[in-house]
């Protein structure tokens, strides 16, 4: 039995970068850089007003109200054809190139219309430069504007369509293949019978997958039979990780393991010292990561976000790979009854710039709906027992954290 520390390490070992794709950006969100990306054009590609009001001569307008004859229009789209000289200013609109001549823009709530209508009254004074962008103060072509690496975010995905890729380079999003075994498990439309109970771990892994943004496969359950796993297990070998829930304990129909060893997978451990989750296996085939999960929902939800999601991330190119630790309040006493490394399911949240985090009563590793109501564990250390009120204690935040 290895610790959670090495069992990491191990995983990350076994683990290596994805391929390399081409994606349209409309495809591209939650991606990772695989190129670097540089600039086709300067940015703005030329002087241009960041207002709405009039271009002119800063020196123009020191003494103010200042009488300006107006010389044109420069609506948003259109390059001025002509230049604005000393005494006249051009109404301009947001995002229109800036004629010729004019330093400064005034905005149109600091100006008036004299009688005549030929003219603009500038009645503040405006600095020199002051509401124009400079061609090339954002980007310059040829320049190096996203490092291969980069997160494509909504904001970075803008940025590539203003260079003009519409099409990019990313690390491939990994197919994870989840398989389901045990006798007992129907499907969820299937009213249990006695004995049965309906296969949760399918539904939850999938959705846990889809949201490190990998690509799910639903692979169904599978008998405790030796023939049904062999020809099950080697479709999922089919996938980049293959992810099998139940089936790695020390039970008589537990033959996970055995099948794995005839498809000459390599083992880099079956036990962790963990709790929930011990029994849990990491092995490889040539192209595939595999993970045997307990048959237990909570300790397989957990290993997979302990384990299986930096896994999954650094497959898809990202350099943070695990769920963000943090210090936190506790809200609530409680106690570790385990000699092992213990994630306790709980809640978490943040306020007045601290976080605080109380235990979620559960009846155990089945316990689903406890864990549905949890948002983060409590890392509680395996030489420790006793968690006081008050207390400091290491949180891990799930992604559920972040959408309540």
């Amino acid at each position: 039995m290895i610790s959670v520390e090495e069992a990491l390490t191990r995983t990350l070992q076994a683990t290596t970068i994805g391929a390399i794709e081409t994606t349209d950006i409309l495809k591209a969100l939650g991606c990772v850089l695989a190129e670097d990306i540089h600039s086709d054009i300067d940015m703005p590609p030329f002087d241009k007003s960041s207002m709405d009001g009039y271009a002119l001569r800063a020196g123009d307008c020191k003494d103010v109200p200042a009488i300006l004859k107006v010389v044109g229009t420069i609506p948003a789209g259109a390059y001025p054809e002509f230049s604005v000289k000393q005494g006249e200013a051009a109404k301009i609109m947001t995002g229109a190139p800036s004629p010729a001549g004019a330093d400064s823009v005034q905005m149109v709530e600091n100006t008036g219309i004299p009688a005549d209508g030929g003219c603009v009254s500038i009645l503040e004074s405006v600095g020199l430069g002051k509401h124009i962008a400079l061609r090339g103060e954002i980007m310059r072509a040829g320049n190096t504007v996203l490092a291969t690496g980069t997160y494509l975010s909504p904001a970075v995905v803008g940025v590539l369509a203003t260079v003009g890729k519409h099409a990019v380079k990313v690390y491939k999003r990994p197919q994870v293949a989840i398989l389901v075994t045990g006798d007992e498990l129907v499907e969820v439309a299937q009213k249990p019978a006695a004995g049965q109970i309906r296969n949760s771990n399918g539904y939850t892994l999938y959705h846990q997958v889809l949201a490190t943004g990998a690509v799910p496969r639903m692979l169904g359950v599978v008998s405790d039979r030796m023939d049904d796993l062999r020809a099950k297990i080697k479709e999922g070998l089919a996938s980049d990780i293959l992810l099998i829930s139940g089936g790695v304990s020390m039970g008589e129909f537990d033959f996970v393991e055995d099948v794995l060893a005839e498809y000459h997978v390599s083992i880099y451990y079956d036990k962790i010292n963990i709790k929930p989750g011990k029994p849990t296996v990491c092995g490889k085939t040539e192209r595939t990561l595999i993970f045997g999960l307990p048959g237990n929902p909570v300790s397989a939800s957990t290993i997979f976000e302990i384990f299986v999601r930096p896994a999954i991330r650094k497959t898809m190119g990202f350099e943070k790979l695990h769920n963000l630790l943090v210090q936190a309040t506790l809200a609530a006493s409680f106690a570790s009854k385990t000699a092992r490394t213990s994630y306790q399911p709980a809640t978490t949240t943040f306020r007045n710039g601290a976080f605080f985090v109380t235990p979620v009563p559960s009846k155990g590793s089945a316990d689903v709906l406890a864990f549905a109501r949890s948002n983060s564990f409590v890392i509680a250390p395996a030489d420790q027992s006793e968690f006081n009120a008050g207390g400091q204690v290491e949180v891990m935040l799930r992604f559920d954290f972040w959408q309540q």
